[in-house]
């Protein structure tokens, strides 16, 4: 098209040529020739090269003076070998413009995909980096709802990965929490059940200390009780009277690691409790105390106890004591006085044998009226202990000053004790059978014996090695027996008198109102 004007203008109008010219050099630019990267166009850039030179020449001769027919002719065929130089270029141009729509194609393909690729992995992505850690933290926070805190937190490098280390975090925080409070409430729940087990063994042991009468074996259980309860190697009693009382475990007051605990009430002291505990225990000093305060108080309740039967003991006896001698001694004394005026009164035929019926009664009144200041000494005694065995002693100690036959006692339960009742029935009837063989049995020993058999019952005998009770009939005081049978009832006792092959027994039985003391005697 430009050839076409350049002709044309050359012929016809040569006063627009100029104008032609320039705009066909604009488009001819050299800054207008193709670069690229991709395609090889050097060949196209030297054809426009040749382009432009053939430009300059055709634009020499048409801007050369003056235009003549033959020039014009020349520069016409120039131009047509220009135009169809052009059209090669334009080919060229479309060869390379379709080598580029082939790239542009292979471009938006690859770009398609990569685009597609870059989608695939987005999902991927998304669904493995965001919808899954979603979905898994959604159902961690149902369990933390559900209490249930040992979940398992992803850790991502993202947002979510900061929620899930915020809420690993703090369910963490709330399980160390709930641990600590469970663990808390255990301990309080522990320390609780070791506070009631503590208040019930403490219940036990007072009731088992107060129940009863006060006795080693009592003591021993309940020392074989608190060495179980507060897992000690050895535990003991050591009192002030010089008494060990041990456990089962032996005592402790000779134990380098003895720890003592006195055993004080109202400021009286009544000894210690010596114990050792067990290694890598733990601290059991205030049930340790706790005890020793209820032993206090059960030793101080049985010497209150013990000094309250005495003073009973006592009273009954002076009572006794008083009503015998302003009755029956003063009844003696008085029949005494009358047989020495019937003495005096009587008439000398029948002296002779008066006399001698005098002289009976007189021996008679003596006889008794000795055995009834032995009986009053005995009442007014003074027992240091108001339990049987101390006061067994006492008597027999006042009864040996007026025989020459040995009274000891052979065998003596350990754990029997009386009340005050029994107390003096018991003392009536042995001393009763110790005068009678001590009168009439013309004895060499005289042994006692009082044991508990394992049917709970008490057993008394008295016996002695002389004459026995058959060939002394007539010589046996038989109102002593009327009246050791009536206190035997008054016990609900047996009494009997077995003759032995040497000597009698006097034999008493009686139910034992106490079973709970014997506990434990095989271990005092």
């Amino acid at each position: 098209m430009a050839t076409l004007k350049t002709s044309i203008a050359a012929r016809y109008h040569p006063q627009d040529l100029p104008y032609i010219l320039t705009d066909i050099e604009q488009v001819l630019s050299p800054s207008l020739l193709l670069k690229s990267y991709w395609l090889n166009t050097q060949s196209l850039n030297q054809k426009n090269a040749a382009l432009l030179l053939h430009w300059q020449k055709i634009k020499l001769q048409l801007a050369a003076k003056p235009w003549t027919q033959i020039r014009g002719a020349q520069a016409e065929n120039e131009l047509n070998k220009f135009s169809s130089e052009i059209d090669v270029i334009i080919k060229l141009h479309q060869i390379l413009a379709g080598k580029k729509m082939a790239l542009i194609h292979l471009a938006e393909l690859i770009e398609f995909f990569l685009i597609a690729c870059a989608g695939l992995f987005l999902y991927y992505y998304s669904k493995k980096q965001i919808a899954l850690p979603i979905k898994k933290l959604v159902s961690n926070a149902k369990a933390l709802k559900e209490r249930h805190f040992a979940v398992d937190f992803p850790a991502y490098k993202n947002e979510i990965g900061l929620l899930s280390q915020g809420m690993n975090e703090m369910s963490q925080e709330i399980q160390r929490l709930i641990e600590g409070m469970q663990s808390q409430v255990k301990q309080k729940t522990e320390a609780l059940e070791k506070a009631n087990k503590t208040i019930e063994f403490l219940f036990s042991i007072s009731q088992q200390l107060n129940t009863v009468r006060l006795t080693s074996p009592i003591l021993f259980d309940a020392l074989n009780a608190l060495a179980k309860q507060a897992n000690l190697r050895k535990v003991c009693l050591e009192l002030n009277n010089g008494t060990f009382v041990n456990s089962a475990l032996g005592c402790a007051s000779l134990d380098p690691e003895l720890l003592r605990i006195p055993i004080i009430i109202n400021g009286k002291p009544y000894g210690f409790l010596n114990y050792v505990t067990g290694e890598s225990e733990p601290d059991n000093s205030s049930l340790i105390e706790s005890f020793t305060g209820l032993v206090a108080r059960a030793l101080y309740q049985e010497e209150h106890s013990l000094q309250a039967q005495k003073i009973l003991l006592m009273e009954e006896r002076g009572i006794i004591a008083r009503e015998l001698h302003d009755s029956i001694a003063q009844s003696l004394s008085f029949l005494k006085i009358q047989c020495t005026l019937l003495d005096r009164q009587v008439s000398a035929e029948q002296q002779a044998q008066a006399k001698q019926t005098i002289n009976n009664i007189e021996d008679a009144v003596s006889d008794s009226y000795k055995q009834l200041r032995a009986l009053l000494s005995t009442f007014r005694l003074s027992v240091p202990e108001s339990n049987f065995k101390e006061a067994l002693l006492t008597m027999i100690k006042a009864l040996q000053l007026q025989t020459s036959a040995l009274i000891s006692i052979k065998q003596f339960a350990a754990n029997f004790y009386t009340d005050a009742s029994q107390h003096i029935h018991l003392l009536q009837i042995v001393r009763e059978a110790i005068i009678n063989a001590m009168k009439h049995a013309h004895c060499t020993t005289i042994e006692i014996s009082c044991i508990i058999t394992n049917e709970n019952k008490v057993w008394i005998s008295i016996i002695d090695d002389g004459l026995g009770i058959k060939d002394n009939a007539a010589k046996v005081n038989h109102y002593g027996l009327a009246i050791m049978q009536q206190r035997a009832d008054e016990l609900g006792a047996t009494l009997s008198l077995n003759p032995l092959a040497k000597g009698t027994e006097v034999e008493l039985i009686f139910p034992y109102k106490k079973p709970l003391l014997n506990q434990g005697t095989t271990n005092v």
